[in-house]
C-alpha cells in the first residue's frame, strides 16, 4: 500500500498472538488469501523470518471472528476483495 512506513512491520508472533492462532495457521491463511502474504527475510544467523504488514495482526482478529461466526475461506476472500475490511494504521 503506498504511503506505508516499509521501516515498521508486525512479527508473526504478533500477528498470531492477536489472532489466537498458532504460526503455521497464519501462514495458512495468508496462503488462502485472507491474510497479507508476509515479506521472507534472511537474517544471517538467525535464519529466515517474517515480516508481516503492520495491519495483518488486526486483520487476522476480522479473520478469525468471520471463522467463529462460520464463515468459509471463499466467503472472507470475498468479503476482503468487496472491501469490507479496511485495514487501518
Amino acid at each position: 500500500m503506498p504511503g506505508i512506513d516499509d521501516t515498521r512491520w508486525a512479527t508473526t508472533a504478533e500477528v498470531c498472538e492477536a489472532g489466537g492462532i498458532s504460526g503455521p495457521t497464519a501462514f495458512r491463511w495468508a496462503q488462502k488469501g485472507v491474510l497479507p502474504a508476509p515479506k521472507k527475510v534472511h537474517g544471517g544467523q538467525r535464519g529466515l523470518s517474517s515480516r508481516w504488514s503492520l495491519h495483518a495482526p488486526a486483520q487476522a482478529v476480522w479473520v478469525k471472528k468471520k471463522l467463529d461466526r462460520g464463515f468459509t475461506f471463499e466467503e472472507i476472500a470475498a468479503a476482503l476483495e468487496a472491501g469490507e475490511y479496511v485495514p487501518t494504521l
